[in-house]
């Protein structure tokens, strides 16, 4: 190789690390914003809007409120160019997918068992479609910045501690916004205990499909059935020693599946590293 070749790939070398590094610090930026400004609009930016609108209905409250940040968070994505690097991509083929959605099986069944309740008056149609709608949002964003933009900020941090502080930081958000919100702090203690464990699951699943799809399923598919049950999500927490019971029950369920997934996880991410050396080493 002559000066002028070898001169070329370090330029060419740079520059690419460059990109990578530039690429890190936007999701990092990213991340801390998007953060700031969702914790912002739903403990108190979003009320002057909805007041104004004066929704009629609670579900309609929240089609305002996770209407306008899932566009807010839609364009910022879009423009940032974010998509494909937070997640929102195909992933490592079906069966990574299949197993990524068996790791959200406790979601799916304690959704079912813990928050039906027989004789409770059901949904209308309308209503069912009107709050998948606002989960669907819901999903988005939270799924999009936890799982998405700061799952992929902690890339270099090593799957735990992306798991665990995205999913610290998922739990710490539902405990503010509740707390703050239309909820004692005693509920939303146990409810963001609860969805900090939700989210190791959904770390878990994330890192296994190699995107964030099925995550968003998991999530809209837990969160229609557990206000399906409920009926609203006021009366899902509304405080007594039941919703404790059923809150807990989840936190201790789902953190015990998502260590053991997580463990799973990491144990086979590190056998294919071995068997990559050995065939390197032949």
């Amino acid at each position: 190789m002559n000066i002028h070749s070898y001169m070329c790939c370090q330029v060419a070398n740079t520059y690419s690390q460059m990109g990578v590094f530039m690429s890190h610090q936007k999701l990092v930026t990213a991340s801390a914003v998007l953060f700031v400004f969702m914790l912002a609009w739903s403990v108190g930016l979003a009320k002057p809007l909805i007041n104004w609108l004066d929704p009629a209905s609670e579900m309609n409250r929240y089609l305002i409120n996770k209407g306008v940040l899932s566009a807010v968070f839609g364009l910022v994505f879009w423009y940032a160019g974010l998509y494909a690097a937070i997640g929102f991509r195909r992933g490592r083929g079906a069966g990574s997918s299949v197993s990524s959605l068996i790791i959200g099986l406790p979601l799916f069944a304690l959704g079912i068992f813990a928050f039906l309740e027989p004789g409770r008056a059901s949904l209308s149609a309308m209503e069912l479609m009107g709050w998948t709608v606002v989960v669907l949002l819901v999903a988005f964003t939270e799924e999009g910045l936890f799982r998405g933009v700061i799952f992929e900020a902690l890339s270099e941090a090593g799957l735990w501690r992306r798991a665990i502080l995205t999913s610290f930081l998922f739990g710490l958000f539902h405990f503010i916004t509740a707390g703050l919100g239309d909820f004692g702090w005693d509920i939303s203690a146990v409810y963001g205990l609860s969805a900090k464990w939700f989210g190791l699951i959904f770390a878990a699943m994330r890192e296994r499909a190699g995107s964030i799809w099925t995550v968003i399923f998991a999530h809209i598919v837990f969160d229609v059935v557990a206000i399906s049950g409920a009926g609203d999500v006021e009366t899902l927490l509304e405080p007594g020693l039941e919703t404790y019971i059923r809150f807990l029950t989840a936190a201790t369920v789902f953190s015990l599946w998502g260590f053991a997934s997580l463990y799973i996880i990491g144990r086979r991410k590190g056998d294919v590293g071995k068997e990559t050396l050995q065939v390197g080493a032949r």
